[in-house]
């Protein structure tokens, strides 16, 4: 089987994957766990005619990511805790194309929570709104996905 995926999560390799190639060993590992022949549409790994593309045109790059997150079979977001805007648009661009969208995002960070404190109430097992409506299956990390 074959799977187009696009991997939503920061591009700066200063993000906490001390890498900008992380989507390669990310969709590497996941090939593996899976059996799955996965194909990684990644949008930092584009080029144009005469090589990079200008990550100053701004519609331009906006548009290459919705052409790929339109193409994808599935689209994962890394919930890493420094996760940028052009991240949460996109998980919002797939939810606008119907694609299926899982979230990746470990429990103690950001967005999950064994407990929040909010407005003087504690709550139990939290999991951030925006995160739990938009994406259709939320997880902890590659093992859980994998179903390994």
């Amino acid at each position: 089987m074959e799977m187009k995926i696009y991997v939503a999560g920061k591009v700066s390799p200063n993000s906490v994957f001390g890498t900008s190639d992380w989507r390669d060993q990310f969709c590497q590992k996941l090939s593996e766990k899976s059996g799955c022949k996965i194909i990684n549409l990644d949008p930092t790994k584009t080029r144009g005619d005469l090589g990079l593309m200008d990550e100053k045109d701004s519609k331009l790059i906006v548009g290459r990511d919705c052409f790929m997150i339109k193409s994808a079979d599935l689209v994962i977001v890394n919930l890493t805790d420094d996760i940028s805007v052009g991240g949460s648009q996109e998980m919002l661009i797939a939810k606008y194309y119907n694609k299926p969208l899982v979230g990746i995002a470990p429990l103690g960070g950001k967005f999950r929570k064994k407990e929040k404190e909010m407005y003087g109430k504690v709550y139990q097992d939290y999991s951030d709104p925006f995160v739990t409506t938009t994406c259709d299956l939320v997880v902890e990390d590659l093992d859980e996905l994998s179903g390994k």
